[in-house]
This record gives C-alpha cells, sequence and structure tokens, in this order.
C-alpha cells in the first residue's frame, strides 16, 4: 500500500512503472544487485561517521569506516543477491569483487569527501503536507547550512549534467524550502569505482522555479497513476530496460517473457 511519496519510489515509477507496479502494488521483492549492497555499505560508513561527527566536529579513522562498510554490505546481500542468469557461475567473484569495491571506495571518502562535510543533520526525517492526496516522507543524508547533500556510488563516471535529470536533488531541495523557507544547494558526491582505480566526481544544483513546477507535475502524475492503477512499462530502448539492472526482467511480460505462478 503507498501512504506516501518517497523520491526512490517516484523515480522507480517514472523509470519503470511495471516495475513499480511489482515492487509496491504487489509486494514482489527482489534481493538487492551487487552495486546495491556496495552502496549501502558506503552509506552506512557515511552515516556512521557523520552521525558523530555532528558533535566531535572529527572524522573516524579509516579502518572504522571500512569495518562499517563492509557490515552494511555484507548485511544487505546476507538474504540473497541478485544476478543476471549468465553470472550466476560468477557469484563467488562478483560478491569479493563487490567488496573490494566497497572498501576501496570508502578509502577514497574518508580521504576526499570526509573532511569536506560538516554535518548539521544527519538521516533525518521528514514528513510534510503539499496540499497533495499523500505526504511527501524520506531521509536525507545530511544536511549543511545551506547545503544538502547525498553520497553515490556508481561503476563508471557520470555524465556532465547527470544531475539534472535526477529527481532526488528537487525533491530534496524543495522539501528544505518548504520546511525553512531557504533554498538550498544540493550536492552529490559519486565515488565511482573503475577497474584500476577509483574517482570522485561532485555535481550541484541549485533548483529554479521551473524545476519545482517540473516536480510537482511529477507528483501530480504520480497520484493519477495510483488512483487510475495505470502503470506504464519503460520503453525496452531504455538502458535500465535490462536483465543486468533490472530483477523483474525475467518474469515481465512487456519483454515477452511469463509472470511466475508463485512469488516467494
Amino acid at each position: 500500500m503507498i501512504d506516501s511519496i518517497h523520491q526512490s519510489t517516484l523515480n522507480m515509477a517514472f523509470r519503470c512503472g511495471e516495475q513499480f507496479r511489482r515492487r509496491y502494488i504487489l509486494g514482489h521483492i527482489v534481493p538487492p544487485s551487487v552495486p546495491a549492497g556496495r552502496g549501502t555499505g558506503v552509506h552506512k560508513a557515511n552515516e556512521a561517521n557523520l552521525r558523530q561527527k555532528v558533535e566531535s566536529r572529527e572524522d573516524m579513522p579509516l579502518a572504522d569506516l571500512q569495518d562499517a562498510a563492509r557490515d552494511g554490505y555484507v548485511h544487505a546481500l546476507q538474504h540473497g543477491v541478485y544476478l543476471p542468469k549468465d553470472k550466476v557461475s560468477e557469484k563467488n567473484r562478483l560478491l569479493n569483487d563487490g567488496l573490494n569495491d566497497t572498501l576501496r571506495l570508502t578509502k577514497l571518502y574518508r580521504n576526499a569527501v570526509a573532511p569536506n562535510i560538516n554535518p548539521i543533520h544527519v538521516e533525518r526525517e521528514f514528513s510534510i503536507n503539499v496540499g497533495l492526496p499523500l505526504l511527501l516522507e524520506g531521509r536525507m543524508d545530511y544536511q549543511e547550512k545551506p547545503i544538502v547533500g547525498d553520497l553515490k556510488t556508481a561503476g563508471k563516471s557520470w555524465g556532465e549534467h547527470q544531475i539534472h535529470k535526477e529527481i532526488q536533488p528537487v525533491f530534496y531541495s524543495f522539501v528544505h524550502e518548504h520546511e525553512t523557507g531557504i533554498r538550498p544547494k544540493f550536492i552529490y558526491h559519486i565515488l565511482v569505482a573503475l577497474k584500476t582505480k577509483e574517482k570522485l566526481q561532485t555535481q550541484d544544483l541549485t533548483p529554479t522555479d521551473r524545476h519545482y513546477q517540473a516536480l510537482y507535475a511529477k507528483l501530480l502524475m504520480f497520484c493519477k497513476m495510483l488512483e487510475t492503477e495505470t502503470f506504464l512499462p519503460a520503453n525496452p530502448s531504455s538502458w535500465w530496460c535490462d536483465p543486468r539492472y533490472c530483477g523483474y526482467y525475467y518474469t515481465c511480460p512487456f519483454v515477452g517473457n511469463e509472470l511466475p505462478k508463485a512469488w516467494i
């Protein structure tokens, strides 16, 4: 049952309505992928560091952050991992590579990102009413004054203006301004695990009124989707409509596959 709007559900609904329907309406839960586990691990290291930094104003030692990242990675995948069928035989190697990527990105985070963050709020939950049938809810990674920030991990570099295509920066900035009256700058720290090295990218966005208007149009359409139970599938030419990135691909009727008779 959908009782509020989160940036992640909004993003999924517009990326692929069928994926959204399967996950949030039918409750078909697919285990996370190795990259998702990597992201969770680094996120847990960031959370542990910034929570104590609000008071200490000091970053934790690298060894402690890597322990937190390792625990987060293992916990995320302890009940299963999603792999494309042609990669199942490589499961152990892929899991080990994912852990190594998690640890090396945590080192990059500790050296190049953490020292530049001075948080005032970490993992702050919000719930606001903006006149829609559903509340806007979620949790922000961290806030400075007047900055909202988030960490991302990736296997390849982002395009130069990728942040302008993302829902999260405008969604969180909108919430921040609704609550404080101050329009923030949103910052992504993108930790990229290339094969031979790690790379840090930073992209930022201070939204305009047009960004907010576009977000509100998406929110209205999302509510209409729920009201009419109309969930359009992704365009099959989209890069995410692929078994490497979608755990529902092998049971998706819109690419010619069959729904499972039972879902476990």
